[in-house]
């Protein structure tokens, strides 16, 4: 019975595998698509990137970053008060429309209305910066309690959500000490560098208060990193976590729902990326026009922790 049935699982490899067959087809073009990724913040000034969609199959080389942003639009705010028209900056091929007008940084609890023109497209969009929630609390945990010599851990807070559904939040932070050593090539100059530039949110950053709608409770969170730009403990066993001696800048948001759809989607679309069962998909939008992204509003509470 064992001859059979190797002998069968032989036959049927042999077969199969002779039955290859090429397949060609062409696929359409893709009609580029402006994208509009833009948020103002807590105190801070609007800022706008424009660039264009791409082909799910387009070839990806050194010219793709170059052509896709989008220069020379009209961009402006409108706070409900005051009109500002935001100027476009140039880094290299890369370019952001913002406005350095101190009466144009973002009020919470106001509304901020994004308009923009470009060739023969007229592109509204709406949001609003939410007041935000204070944390009541911030500590560092380590990851191992039995373990004398980790040093290694999560950050945690006690958060007190307000008694109206539909609130929804994200969480950035940001480590503001400096590398005490360095690492293997090529971080082997590190040394005395700040090891965070930019408050960087984690996988599942933002939630909505479906589920603790009025309560108070405790949660963890863990470091994020920037994808690509990745520093000398994004990888092997401190990634994902802060460490003691870390100096932690926490920015809590409030933000909109449909900025938190936004967020979700983006998060698991990235997440998923190279997996063979993922779908390409549009993310939700809040632009209104022939046009695709998000205008975001957010409102910030600050803190500070130092894990030890």
């Amino acid at each position: 019975m064992k001859k059979i049935v190797y002998i069968s699982v032989f036959l049927f490899l042999v077969v199969f595998s002779s039955c290859e067959k090429q397949i060609e087809f062409n696929l359409p073009d893709v009609e580029q698509t402006l994208v509009v990724e833009g948020k103002i913040e807590t105190g801070q000034p609007p800022i706008v990137f424009l660039t264009t969609t791409q082909g799910y199959f387009d070839p990806i080389d050194s010219s793709t970053f170059d052509n896709i942003f989008i220069n020379d639009a009209t961009v402006s705010m409108f706070d409900g008060f005051n009109n500002y028209p935001l100027t476009e900056i140039n880094f290299g091929p890369a370019s952001v429309y913002t406005t350095f007008d101190p009466n144009a940084f973002g009020v919470d609890g106001r509304d901020y209305v994004l308009n923009i023109s470009y060739l023969d497209k007229e592109i509204t969009a709406q949001t609003q910066i939410p007041y935000p929630v204070p944390l009541d609390s911030v500590w560092f945990e380590l990851s191992d309690l039995s373990d004398p010599l980790d040093s290694l851990g999560f950050l945690y807070a006690e958060f007190a959500d307000p008694d109206t559904a539909g609130n929804c939040y994200r969480w950035f932070s940001k480590r503001i000490n400096s590398y005490t050593y360095n690492y293997d090539e090529p971080y082997n100059n590190v040394l005395g560098q700040q090891k965070d530039s930019i408050y960087i949110a984690p996988f599942g950053s933002a939630t909505d208060d479906k589920f603790f709608n009025g309560l108070t409770f405790e949660f963890a969170v863990a470091r994020g990193e920037i994808g690509n730009f990745e520093g000398p403990d994004d990888e092997g066993p401190e990634e994902g976590y802060f460490k003691i001696g870390d100096t932690v800048a926490v920015q809590a948001t409030s933000i909109t729902y449909p900025t938190y759809l936004w967020v979700r989607s983006m998060e698991d679309q990235a997440f998923s990326a190279g997996s063979p069962f993922a779908s390409p998909g549009n993310l939700p939008t809040n632009i209104q026009g022939d046009a695709v992204g998000v205008w975001a509003g957010y409102g910030i509470y600050y803190d500070t922790i130092i894990c030890q």
